[in-house]
């Protein structure tokens, strides 16, 4: 008895912690673990191809194909990782282990990379290079892909998610200015003797400070989600994606992009040293993109409402288009010119790169309405692995137009063709390039409308299903006819029983939901189901936890893996845990309106939008009347009742929409809205009641 209340006990425990809001140290802790990863991922990304050229001696078009063999094994040792990780099970939890022991072999084989030695000949410092960097994708990939299911492990809570996720895009955006501010002016004069040893120091400096920052992420986060025990199958996956044509076409689009961007960012140093004339100036050029990118990662939501997804993302390819055209062009020592190119240059992929997952999310609800599996990890594993080649092909391809034109590594002046081969791999190739996944994405055939009713069905589906489990019945028995005026055709009780009433309520805070809620459920003779804490706990919450809603938290969660240079496998298992999130919830509501119901939040509207006999209701009020009610009920200033009532209404919405992908605050998912200031409770209750039997004459009483 007593190892059993322990485990209880336990459990208990775990699901507070993995519902409460997450304390902000454990944020910042979990971000460290980005910067950590970023300091050998970007310096592999922005430095290793110049380094293999003027340090090394590498001849530029080796450099580029060392560079896009191991971007494409990359893709590879991804997929290796996501299959070894998941099998884990420690005391430290599943994920964790990873970071502790895989930080050391990551930092080792990274400072291997960067050291080759000055007295090998030409083909054993290409083999050395080339499986040091082999070996660093593979260590990378069994610490990274980790690190990024750690989100999803760490709360079930979608808003702090997106707070972690939003911290490590700042993470990231930040390691990669840092970085090159301290590695850029080092290539301005690779001519001395201790230029090789210099880069072993520099790149063991940042090896020791990223274990450090591993073992402090390691030390803070708590796994403490359960593991998920659904797994798909690879060729169910492969199945998946051939009858999934946006999801094609998006890869498609993507290998061009990457191609495009990494072509440019591959020999992007070059650029700076021989087209502008410092190579300290490529830190300016690193910051203007960092700048854009962020700055339009908040402005993603915005762009989609206006323009839609599909042609956000054209909008957003065609402005990197014209700041590759800008590159090629732009004045030799023309430093404000460059600038305002690379600015572009941030504020286009920073759109596209958003865009992008947000229309991968799309094509994962779409594979499932088609083929009826979903599958998240396999969708942003495929993706991720045509992102990573094209990143190869990308940085072979740069390299090889520079090649080409005659780059001489190490040479104190380059020839003018050997310039103008620099303008051609970061302007006019990847211009092309863009063009070309501009072009694909004009084919993307997923409408916003399509798939709204994609989503509705698939909702439906969910419904259906709970039902199903819940009374171990035939689908054919849970629709009960297809001539309902309303729509209401769906069963949510065994078939043998008379349906009863079903009230769903959704309140903007301080409406008086919780008051006229139990006098509702009272006069119908059903059941009051409050708010659950899982996924609609913002009513219930302490004010003090309103007050830790900053304008910086809501900017970090609206940011969610805008800025993120390497995070595809977190974003699959970020949206993989909202769809279980969505799946349990609608399992909870169907088995708490068995016996029908007054059922408060829930995204009760969306789940039983269908359900026989049920009745939706908004209530809403005058933010001043709430505001007054808010402050009298719980004892607040009228500035803290304020605050309370526009961060409870702002999460709610923003809880739904990641979750179940709807906006609870629109109109037509309502029978009726009421403005409860115009009455009394009691009031707004008869009303509704009458309306209620008015439309539902035949609805049994309880039992």
């Amino acid at each position: 008895m007593a190892q059993s209340t322990k485990v209880a006990d336990r459990a208990a425990a775990e699901q507070s912690a993995a519902t409460e809001r997450m304390p902000t140290k454990r944020v910042i802790a979990y971000s460290f673990g980005d910067v950590a990863n970023n300091l050998t991922f970007q310096m592999t990304s922005m430095f290793l191809m110049v380094y293999m050229t003027d340090i090394a001696g590498v001849a530029a078009g080796t450099a580029g194909l060392i560079y896009g063999v191991t971007k494409i094994w990359a893709g590879f040792s991804d997929l290796f990782a996501g299959q070894m990780v998941d099998r884990a099970d420690t005391r430290w939890g599943r994920l964790r282990p990873w970071i502790l022991f895989g930080s050391t072999p990551l930092a080792v084989v990274f400072v291997l990379l960067f050291s080759a030695p000055a007295g090998l000949t030409p083909a054993a410092t290409v083999a050395w290079i080339f499986l040091f960097d082999a070996a660093y994708q593979l260590a990378y990939s069994f610490v990274n892909i980790p690190y990024g299911s750690l989100g999803a492990a760490m709360t079930q809570n979608s808003v702090d998610r997106s707070r972690l996720s939003g911290a490590r895009s700042i993470a990231s955006a930040m390691t990669g200015v840092a970085l090159s501010a301290i590695v850029a002016p080092q290539f301005q004069d690779t001519s001395g003797d201790d230029v090789r040893m210099r880069f072993t120091l520099i790149c063991a400096g940042l090896g020791v400070i990223a274990v450090i920052l591993y073992l402090i992420c390691f030390a803070n986060v708590r796994e403490v989600v359960p593991r998920s025990t659904k797994k798909v199958s690879l060729g169910a996956t492969l199945k998946m994606v051939r009858q999934n044509k946006p999801l094609v076409i998006l890869c498609a689009g993507a290998f061009f992009l990457l191609c495009s961007m990494f072509t440019m960012s591959a020999v992007a140093m070059y650029y700076a040293r021989e087209v502008l004339g410092n190579a300290g100036w490529y830190t300016l050029l690193a910051l203007a993109q960092t700048l854009g990118t962020v700055a339009v990662a908040s402005f993603v939501p915005t762009i989609t409402i206006r323009f839609g997804k599909r042609n956000g993302y054209v909008l957003s390819a065609a402005v990197v288009i014209l700041a590759f055209v800008l590159i090629y062009f732009v004045p030799a020592g023309s430093l404000p010119v460059a600038i305002v190119a690379w600015l572009l240059f941030g504020i286009g992929t920073g759109g596209t790169n958003a865009l992008m997952f947000s229309m991968q999310a799309d094509t994962v609800d779409y594979g499932e309405w088609k083929t009826e599996l979903r599958s998240e990890g396999g969708s942003y594993s495929i993706l991720s692995f045509i992102r990573k080649t094209g990143q190869g092909v990308g940085g072979w391809a740069g390299a090889f137009i520079i090649g080409l034109f005659g780059y001489a590594g190490g040479a104190a002046e380059q020839t003018a063709e050997a310039v103008q081969g620099i303008r051609l791999a970061t302007g006019a190739l990847p211009a092309v390039l863009a063009l070309l996944a501009l072009l694909v994405m004009l084919r993307y055939p997923l409408s916003g409308d399509e798939h709204k009713k994609i989503v509705s069905e698939l909702h439906e589906r969910r419904t259906t299903q709970a039902v199903k489990d819940a009374h171990g019945v035939d689908t054919g028995e849970i629709k009960v006819r297809e001539d309902v005026g309303d729509g209401r055709s769906m069963r949510v009780r065994a078939p043998s029983k008379a349906h009863l009433p079903i009230v769903t309520l959704f309140e903007a805070t301080g409406s008086g939901g919780s008051e006229i809620g139990p006098k509702l459920a009272e006069k119908l003779g059903v059941p009051f189901i409050p708010q659950a804490f899982s996924l609609d706990d913002i009513s219930t919450a302490k004010a003090s936890t309103y007050a830790s809603d900053s304008a910086f938290n809501r900017w970090l969660r609206g940011i969610s893996f805008g800025v993120t240079t390497d995070a595809d496998h977190a974003r699959g298992t970020d949206q993989a845990s909202n769809t279980a999130l969505q799946v349990e919830n609608t399992r909870s509501v169907i088995a708490e309106v068995e016996n029908g119901g007054v059922l408060v939040g829930r995204n009760g509207a969306l789940v039983l939008a269908k359900a026989e006999g049920a009745f939706h209701v908004r209530l809403y009020a005058p933010l001043e009347k709430r505001i007054a009610r808010i402050a009298e009920t719980r004892g607040l200033s009228w500035d803290d009742a304020a605050e309370l009532i526009v961060a409870s209404d702002r999460t709610r919405a923003e809880i739904s929409q990641r979750v179940h992908r709807w906006d609870p605050n629109s109109d037509e998912h309502y029978d009726i809205e009421i403005n409860t200031t115009s009455m009394t409770y009691d009031d707004v209750v008869d009303l509704i009641v009458g309306i209620y039997r008015k439309k539902y004459p035949e609805t049994g009483l309880a039992e």
